[in-house]
């Protein structure tokens, strides 16, 4: 059955003050209670859309995850140029954290929770390992040509998704240029 406009506004509002919540207070911090009052629907209501504050963070967790996936990988993997490939990665993730921070803070915030958690955030450890696994796998492309420096690719993947905690901007451009350094054998170009 397809949702009228009102239930896809009323989930939207939903969604939209969990995220805020989440990315302040965390998952723990957070109570079905605060998101009623943040987005201004009932209780009950919320639970109709989302049976539980669980099903409502992994919902929240795999659309973030599938933003960041598009905004780093949308044209990145068409190029054969790894290195080219990579420095852009690098760049898309840094601008993704200054230009999202409400977002970039919820990843730093949540991840390991969501790898560690048992079953209760399976979906949202799925998502996060595959994002995980790709950018990996493009760091294992760069060791392949020989144009990563002598790092794991799982290594140069936890430096870069690391990068999440961090929120000031000046700070951020001065972490991608060492983030270009310390993983590629050749000097970033500016």
């Amino acid at each position: 059955m397809a949702r009228t406009v009102k239930e896809n506004e009323t989930r939207k509002r939903i969604i939209e003050a969990a995220r805020k919540l989440f990315s302040e207070k965390g998952f723990e911090g957070v109570s079905m209670e605060d998101i009623a009052q943040a987005s201004g629907v009932r209780k009950s209501l919320i639970y109709y859309y989302f049976p539980s504050k669980e099903v409502l963070f992994e919902e929240i967790w795999i659309q973030i995850i599938d933003e960041l996936e598009n905004e780093l990988f949308a044209e990145s993997e068409s190029d054969g140029n790894i290195t080219r490939m990579i420095k852009r990665i690098i760049r898309k993730y840094i601008d993704f954290v200054m230009n999202k921070e409400e977002l970039s803070k919820l990843i730093a915030r949540e991840r390991l929770n969501v790898m560690e958690s048992k079953s209760q955030l399976e979906r949202a450890k799925i998502k996060y390992s595959g994002f995980l696994k790709r950018l990996e796998a493009l760091f294992e492309r760069g060791r392949e040509a020989n144009v990563l420096n002598d790092i794991e690719p799982s290594t140069a993947t936890e430096l870069v998704t690391t990068v999440s905690a961090v929120h000031r901007k000046g700070i951020l451009r001065n972490i991608e240029e060492f983030l270009l350094k310390v993983l590629l054998k050749e000097r970033p170009e500016h």
